[in-house]
């Protein structure tokens, strides 16, 4: 028998009332679980982004869980919290352009995964796309609060139950309610999602009673609203559901994911719970010792780590069933877009107007015709790109997500409430005399919903309270008038109440696009070849303030990157 930890008390509990189980029969069973999450389409060990191997994917993962499984004397459970079809140019060519069988979903098959959560992004490419990849899936894909309007039953399997050598163990899916906020209504069409919290006091006690489970295990597409250590909440409470969960009585092991930390197993409000990180770089691994008792299965102890995936290798299987598709996708991310008559790169981009971001904003312009662009940088990973040719291999760097266009109508009054919003990251300056000085910047936003303007001009005074950081707002050099109506392009994210600006979601639509950004950023640059990236630096923070003081940014005084 392996060595456990013990809890304080439980196991003392739980071994007492072995008295009253009969006399010869089976008094343990040991279980391990194994967890992945957040998977976003890493199969192999590559980064077509840019184009070099890495050492995290699906491919490892898969040596690690055998590497479990040849080890274990006991039933061996993996399942998975969700987001697993989105998120490479390898999975979206492949499982999406191509219409051939999703890449993830078909190396999990090998692998196999016991059940998989559904996450908010398996809606990024519609209804079609996500049936189709839960037809070719040799699992389950759970989630117990997506409610059909139709029929006001769940649109997935809400749990199931499998038998793990002695116990009855319950699975129960769970998704993050937030997706009407983040996805174009047609992707999630005839459903509606209820609160996390709520659908699980409802399932637990069906698994635990109708079910008779002996262990219930939540796979939950979401993240933790309070801070572990101190209760605090982060803000998070709309999307983020596992402390709530944690409190709902009958759980006893909670998976979580979504928001991408590596969180190592441990207790909170009697139930264990983890999350693995993401794209394939951890995998959960606990091992618990069940006792029966008069009362039923308990966990007795229990150990638990995240294991990393770095130093596994690929397993072959994997490599050998995707080489031939993995060379066609590098082959079409090859493919020439245009030029560049200079160097474009994201670096800097939240601090001052650039040349990347103002691509995207003239992409956006250009395809919608409206009079203003709102868009952020996406990630800090796009490499800088030198002067001369462009692949698509950089539009999908600079553009990572698969994101459509929607314009919108808004006053001016608006247009600048949108611009405080995302003004809430410029949160203060930190100047001190031969260092230059620091912007302050609030944690709680996350970088991709930094938002920037184009078709005005605007500055930023950090100094200022939030919802006055914005001012000397110009629309053709003339003061912005605050009643005047003004079409706004954004992406489907943003305008469906991604980041939570106001006025978007609510405001009228006067135009949208199925057409990827991705598609609309080549088709730019093939249409203007050669393009002369330039910005026009409509923007600027605290001009007045710095002079000509040189200007970085960091979290609360400690330097991060821009």
């Amino acid at each position: 028998m392996r060595t456990f930890r013990r809890f304080s008390g439980a196991a003392l509990i739980a071994f007492g009332l072995l008295a009253a189980v009969p006399a010869g029969a089976a008094q343990h069973q040991e279980i391990t679980i194994l967890h992945t999450s957040d998977i976003h389409g890493h199969v192999l060990p590559f980064d077509d982004a840019r184009n070099r191997p890495v050492r995290y994917s699906l491919a490892q993962v898969a040596t690690v869980v055998e590497r479990v499984r040849a080890a274990a004397h006991d039933p061996v459970l993996l399942l998975d919290s969700g987001d697993t079809i989105e998120g490479t140019p390898f999975e979206e060519f492949i499982g999406v352009r191509w219409g051939r069988p999703s890449p993830t979903i078909a190396a999990m098959n090998v692998i196999g995964y016991r059940a998989m959560a559904v996450g908010n992004h398996e809606f990024n490419f519609g209804l079609d796309v996500l049936r189709r990849d839960q037809r070719e899936a040799h699992f389950p894909l759970l989630s117990a609060n997506t409610i059909s309007i139709k029929t006001g039953k769940p649109a997935f399997k809400p749990y199931i139950v499998v038998q793990e050598g002695r116990v009855r163990v319950g699975i129960l899916g769970l998704t993050t309610p937030r997706i009407p906020g983040w996805e174009m209504p047609a992707h999630y069409r005839g459903l509606r999602f209820e609160q996390m919290d709520v659908a699980a006091r409802k399932w637990v006690p069906i698994l635990r009673k109708k079910e008779h489970c002996g262990l219930v295990v939540v796979i939950a597409h979401t993240g933790f609203e309070r801070d572990l250590k101190t209760g605090t909440s982060n803000g998070s409470e709309a999307e983020n559901f596992a402390w709530r969960l944690s409190e709902v009585p009958g759980i006893d092991v909670l998976l979580t994911g979504h928001t991408h930390i590596n969180i190592p197993p441990r207790m909170l409000h009697g139930v264990i719970v983890s999350q693995p990180w993401c794209w394939a770089r951890r995998v959960t691994r606990i091992d618990l010792d069940l006792v029966r008792t008069a009362s039923g299965w308990k966990i007795a102890s229990w150990k638990g780590e995240n294991l990393s995936t770095a130093d596994a290798p690929p397993d072959p299987r994997i490599t050998r069933m995707f080489a031939a598709e993995h060379r066609k996708v590098i082959a079409a991310l090859d493919g020439p877009v245009g030029h560049v008559t200079a160097p474009l790169s994201v670096h800097g981009c939240r601090l001052h107007d650039c040349a990347a971001l103002d691509l995207i904003h003239a992409v956006q312009l250009d395809a919608s015709g409206a009079q203003l662009s709102l868009a952020s940088l996406l990630t800090d990973r796009t490499p800088d790109l030198p002067a001369g040719p462009v692949t698509w291999r950089w539009v999908y760097a600079l553009y990572v997500y698969p994101n459509t266009l929607v314009s919108v109508r808004l006053t001016g009054a608006q247009v600048k409430d949108v611009l405080e919003h995302a003004a809430l990251y410029d949160a203060g300056l930190d100047c001190r005399p031969g260092n230059g000085c620091t912007l302050l910047t609030n944690r709680r936003v996350r970088r991709y919903n930094v938002d920037t303007m184009e078709g005005l001009s605007y500055r930023i005074d950090p100094t200022r309270p939030a919802g006055q950081r914005v001012w000397d707002l110009r629309y053709h050099g003339k003061p912005l008038d605050l009643h005047r109506s003004f079409t706004v392009v954004c992406n489907n994210y943003r305008a469906a109440g991604g980041g939570g600006f106001p006025h978007l979601s609510s405001a009228p639509v006067v135009w949208h696009t199925s057409e990827e950004m991705t598609d609309l950023i080549g088709n730019y640059l093939e249409r203007h070849d050669p393009l002369k990236p330039a910005a026009d630096g409509n923007w600027v923070v605290a001009p007045h303030l710095l002079g000509e003081r040189p200007l970085s940014t960091g979290t609360n005084a400690v330097k991060v990157s821009p």
